[in-house]
């Protein structure tokens, strides 16, 4: 009996003596491959599109009479005022009964950057915004457009008002958001105290990928000279399929950054229209293995100015508290 219990203790303190040891080594091989321990703490993402998509703002949807119109506010402080018979559909008839209007309202440039919605013109110059929204109206699944004579008024919020602020309606070319000066009679702006107003009478064509409108600042940039500025990644861009935001320091503007394909640039982010002598932070956002990177660059620009960044593992929860500090 002596013989099978000190076997059986033999075997025990065998047993766990391997598990202490496996126990050991497994947490020498998370240590050494930090990825395989953030998979477990944080969500997986297929794409930054996919990392934007899941973080970034969500738009409203408000049911309004067509035939009476009515009013409601956003969480932001925005109102919309819907007048009665504003919408028409395809044959230019009025619309009548119930209308579904899609609305999301972006302020702060961390939500620019989430949503990918930079505050540039067409050419790719910079814009100071007063506040970027999106608007789409459906009848019974279908979209409508406005009449032309009845706008749509947004009152947007502001903490101090610009009076230099004019109305812009937003392009989307493959999947890039730009700005262009509203077209003739399709919206204005004007300012109060305390708010942009800003009257939208036409929806951009078609009215079933909806309208993004943006009152801005169009001159502001205009005092600062331009340059070329190149931001150069550290890491390999095709295995992270980095993404690359200028979040400019103090003032209301977010530039995406898009990379240079020439061969010889392959690693380069160039922007030909950077403001020198003003702050921003270079945002890089990158996604491997469906784990989330960045780096926060503070950069003054200056002529010509190059400057490289490096990607490090980051949790979203991480990433997200850095990014609001440049609000």
């Amino acid at each position: 009996m002596k013989k099978v219990a000190s076997f059986v203790l033999s075997v025990s303190v065998f047993v766990i003596t391997t598990i202490m040891i496996t126990s050991c080594a497994k947490e020498q091989v998370d240590n050494n491959f930090p990825e395989t321990v953030a998979v477990n703490k944080d969500t997986v993402y297929s794409s930054i599109a996919d990392f934007q998509t899941k973080n970034g703002l969500t738009g409203i949807h408000v049911s309004i009479s067509a035939s009476s119109g009515g009013t409601f506010t956003t969480t932001q402080g925005t109102i919309v005022k819907v007048p009665a018979n504003a919408f028409i559909d395809n044959s230019g008839n009025i619309v009548t009964g119930i209308v579904d209007v899609e609305f999301k309202d972006i302020y702060l440039k961390s939500d620019m950057l989430m949503n990918d919605k930079p505050t540039v013109t067409f050419w790719g110059t910079p814009l100071k915004s007063g506040g970027e929204f999106f608007i789409r109206a459906k009848s019974g699944n279908v979209a409508v457009n406005l009449n032309g004579a009845n706008p749509i008024i947004i009152v947007q919020p502001a903490a101090k008002v610009d009076s230099a602020m004019v109305p812009f309606l937003g392009n989307v070319n493959a999947g890039v958001l730009a700005w262009g000066d509203s077209v003739q009679g399709q919206a204005t702006l004007k300012d109060s105290v305390a708010n942009y107003i800003f009257s939208l009478y036409r929806f951009n064509y078609p009215a079933d990928s909806g309208t993004w409108c943006n009152s801005d600042n169009s001159t502001y940039f205009s005092a600062y000279p331009q340059t070329t500025l190149t931001l150069h990644a550290n890491d390999v861009v095709d295995s992270f399929r980095t993404e690359v935001f200028l979040v400019f320091t103090g003032i209301n503007s977010m530039v995406h950054v898009y990379r240079s394909y020439t061969p010889t640039n392959s690693q380069d982010f160039p922007y030909n229209y950077a403001p020198v002598g003003l702050s921003c932070t270079v945002v890089a956002i990158g996604v491997r293995n469906g784990h989330l990177y960045s780096s926060f660059t503070p950069i003054t620009i200056s002529n010509n100015l190059t400057t490289s960044f490096t990607l490090n593992q980051i949790t979203t929860a991480a990433f997200m508290t850095q990014l609001k500090t440049l609000n």
